[in-house]
């Protein structure tokens, strides 16, 4: 079941209705049933292995909690979360171990190379949720929470339907809360309205400009042998158009559903593109991945022992000052390999996802003494040099897209050199309309990109962890008529400008497939 699709809507509308219409006491049922039920919608292996790693993390908070010796907890921590990781990686990444894949190909049998057991058992959203019941044990061996002697409890936030395909990625404390919460939460017309105007946008974005982008994409990326010069270029940009759209497209999808219900979810975009750095950038890109990575991994790696012993030494070999980074850039080094090892397990992710990101920020970091030197004197605090820091940390980011979206190193490579291959297509509007980008849809693009930039603009604040204003607010505060009128021209504009109808796969976010 797409989260973009009339099914989805008609499914939540049902959930919703029983939810406020049943006794308060049934609302977590009503919650866990619906969960259970969209799992079972996306497939048969997507219940299972959701299914398996609730009780995998179940089993891990009761064994890792405080009533055991220390040993015994991290023992049980470590094979939990070990079972739970290897669970994902075994089936998400299977294909990039060579050995592996060859003897599971052999077993199983296989389609254009990809196994047939792990081509049809591969569970929507498993990388969300597997960070979700791991940092749950891992939060109850660090005893910042008490385990949950309730299995479905943990099942309910192992499930949760808005969040299980694409995140966003969450705490046990901070959503059984939320759940705690909307037990008393009355029905409210507004909080319907607003959810449905943020459900209404988030569709906007997919269909009307994630997908009428992808057609360009789809072209240069895909025919880049033909497509060469100012064509790759073009191919990059259009794909920051279309993956921002599409990801932040299905987040205000999840978090408009999910605070229809009361259950309020963190953001996950914060304007990425108004960024200043490439820092900034990723505290305001996929928020709840970064903080997950920054609590779970990289702090952990920071107090670790063996990188305590080198943060000593090399504060002994290269004095106090330039010492204490050393075990700084090692643990960034680490966290930006997941980071991109997470996005799928292939080198093009690890480098366009990761490695890149790395040395962006440690060579921002390591430039910064001269960089305060600089900036008064070229005017760093005037409006021109924040467009340009901006600007520059876009491009930066398009460097990284060319390989996410490449099949490989390789390709990735290769599509640098398209900038500078001689004798593909001419860059002309025949040539163009090959995507299917005639003027119309071409005009409806840069109409639909223009009011996504408007209302980034208005909801961005420059302080990175400033709560970024809210267009809907905005929007009631004038009048409740113009709320609704927004509303209606969004679905309007979706009905009259989407691509879907049959046969077209509108419904594939790019992130639920990581």
């Amino acid at each position: 079941m797409s989260l973009v699709s009339a099914l989805f809507l008609v499914f939540v509308a049902a959930v919703l209705l029983l939810y406020y219409v049943l006794p308060k006491s049934f609302r977590f049922w009503v919650v866990l049933a619906a969960s259970l039920a969209f799992a079972g919608f996306l497939g048969f292996y997507t219940l299972l292995f959701v299914v398996l790693s609730a009780v995998i993390c179940y089993a891990g908070g009761l064994l890792s909690g405080p009533s055991k010796s220390n040993a015994a907890r991290n023992v049980f921590a470590a094979i939990t979360v070990i079972i739970n990781i290897a669970l994902l990686c075994a089936v998400k990444y299977y294909n990039v171990i060579g050995l592996a894949a060859e003897r599971l190909n052999t077993l199983f049998g296989a389609v254009d190379g990809q196994n047939k057991f792990f081509l049809y058992a591969v569970p929507v959203g498993m990388s969300f949720y597997v960070l979700q019941t791991t940092g749950y044990i891992l939060d109850c061996r660090w005893e910042k929470i008490a385990p949950e002697k309730n299995f479905f409890k943990v099942l309910l936030f192992s499930t949760y339907f808005p969040q299980l395909m694409s995140g966003p990625v969450n705490t046990y404390a901070n959503l059984s809360a939320q759940f705690e919460k909307a037990k008393d939460v009355k029905f409210s017309f507004a909080r319907i309205c607003d959810g449905a105007v943020r459900v209404a946008w988030g569709f906007f974005k997919k269909l009307v400009i994630a997908e009428r982008a992808a057609m360009v994409v789809n072209m240069i990326y895909g025919n880049h042998q033909v497509f060469t010069g100012w064509y790759v270029p073009l191919g990059v940009f259009f794909f920051a158009i279309q993956l921002y759209t599409d990801f932040s497209g299905c987040m205000e999808v999840v978090i408009g559903v999910s605070h229809m219900f009361g259950i309020e979810l963190p953001e996950n975009f914060n304007c990425p593109f108004f960024s200043k750095t490439v820092k900034e950038y990723w505290r305001r890109w996929h928020i709840t991945l970064g903080a997950w990575l920054r609590d779970y991994l990289m702090y952990p790696v920071l107090k670790s022992t063996p990188l305590i012993k080198l943060g000593d030494w090399s504060k002994a070999k290269f004095g106090k000052k330039n010492g204490k980074k050393v075990p700084t850039y090692i643990a960034l080094l680490i966290l930006w390999f997941a980071v991109g090892y997470w996005h799928g397990g292939l080198w093009n992710y690890v480098i366009g996802s990761g490695i890149l990101h790395f040395i962006y920020i440690v060579l921002g970091m390591i430039f910064e003494p001269l960089f305060k030197k600089i900036r008064p004197k070229i005017g760093a605090d005037k409006i021109w040099f924040r467009i340009f820091q901006s600007v520059r940390t876009f491009v930066l980011m398009l460097t990284g897209f060319v390989f996410f979206r490449s099949a490989s190193v390789g390709d990735a490579v290769d599509m640098y050199a398209a900038i500078f291959r001689r004798g593909g297509a001419a860059l002309n509007w025949t040539n163009f309309c090959v995507s299917g980008m005639d003027l119309a849809n071409l005009i409806v693009l840069i109409v639909a990109v223009l009011i996504v930039f408007a209302v980034d603009a208005y909801k961005y604040r420059p302080g990175e962890d400033e709560e970024p204003r809210s267009a809907i607010a905005f929007l009631r505060s004038r009048s409740a008529i113009l709320l609704w009128a927004a509303f209606m021209v969004l679905l309007l504009a979706t009905l009259i400008f989407g691509r879907y109808g049959l046969g077209y796969d509108s419904g594939s976010f790019i992130y639920a497939r990581i």
